[in-house]
């Protein structure tokens, strides 16, 4: 009796099992076929989408836009109004008064603040706010290019644009600051010829050559007198780096009883002659004075060595008829607006 009832609960659990294992694969087969419904329905939808978005798109062309500035001229009228103006958009400091060429123009902002930052690169604070600046400037100038680049029609051209493609040259004057996107001579070709041809981009490609091949007598004469002031703001590290190897060649291949007159010295490199006499004692040579009070420097020390802790803030001569020719020219470009 016991034994026949073990054979039948044997064989009943047999049985159960063998149907749990038909159920079991029956449910993963369903499961199967379910995911494999909703792929095709997701694929579908998605299929259903691109299509719809083709059928969109050819509907409706681009926007395309015409504002050829960077503020139009009835918003900028409304912020002068209500005295909404940041600080790089105000003319002269005033509050209430901005003009086409500044308003909303943050590249040129940044160009000053370049300028302004580079004397306290002594501050650990500073020289982190100059390096970030720095950045910023390299972004904007690189969005502006793309813009350029986008609404280009036939062979017009921007009435800044030159401007400000001459300002990613002279941020690149020495040849060991080559930007990731290539040389130099790589990125002038892929400019438009009247962009190469006019006058921003000519002075840049001078004062470009003269610096590379040395000829600081040109380099700076040439700055002095076809510079834009914000052209100068990016240069005057190049200026200062220049004035430097100037004095050096001086001090080194000089006659040892012959020194070399700081007035004259001061005129080649545009400074005043205090602050000649003040970047040689920073390079660690020492003048002399004659009777008559003639300041000289005596060649062939061996204390010469860069300046330490920074540029201090020279003169150059001429700059401030280069900050006077560009206030001029925002009033001037405010009352053709107004």
């Amino acid at each position: 009796m016991n034994t026949s009832r073990r054979k039948s609960r044997k064989s009943f659990s047999s049985s159960m099992g063998g149907r749990g294992h038909q159920s079991n694969a029956s449910e993963e087969a369903e499961s199967s076929k379910g995911v494999s419904i909703r792929g095709r329905i997701l694929e579908d939808e998605d299929r259903h989408q691109s299509i719809e978005s083709i059928h969109v798109s050819s509907t409706f062309p681009s926007i395309v836009g015409t504002c050829t500035l960077m503020c139009p001229a009835r918003e900028r009228v409304q912020r002068e109004r209500l005295r909404d103006l940041s600080v790089f958009e105000r003319l002269n400091g005033h509050l209430g008064k901005t003009s086409p060429s500044l308003a909303v123009k943050k590249v040129k902002f940044y160009i000053v603040s370049h300028h302004k930052l580079l004397w306290s690169n002594c501050n650990p604070n500073i020289s982190s706010m100059h390096y970030l600046n720095l950045e910023q400037l390299r972004k904007s100038l690189s969005s502006l290019y793309d813009m350029y680049d986008a609404n280009r029609k036939s062979s017009s051209i921007s009435k800044n644009e030159a401007e400000f493609r001459s300002f990613y040259v002279l941020l690149h004057l020495s040849s060991n600051s080559q930007s990731v996107g290539g040389s130099l001579s790589l990125w002038f070709q892929r400019l438009a010829s009247p962009i190469l041809k006019s006058k921003e981009m000519c002075f840049t490609r001078k004062v470009l050559r003269f610096f590379r091949l040395g000829n600081y007598k040109c380099f700076f004469a040439t700055i002095a007198t076809e510079s834009s002031y914000l052209q100068y703001c990016l240069m005057e590290p190049y200026i200062n780096e220049l004035r430097i190897l100037v004095v050096s060649y001086i001090n080194y291949g000089g006659y040892a009883h012959s020194p070399y007159p700081l007035a004259q010295l001061s005129k080649l490199l545009r400074m005043k002659e205090s602050d000649m006499e003040s970047l040689c004692n920073a390079c660690g040579l020492e003048t002399s004075i004659d009777k008559v009070g003639n300041k000289f420097l005596p060649t062939k020390q061996a204390t010469f060595h860069p300046p330490k802790g920074g540029f201090q803030n020279y003169s150059f001569l001429g700059l401030e008829k280069l900050q006077r020719h560009t206030r001029d020219e925002d009033c001037i470009t405010t009352n053709q607006a107004s």
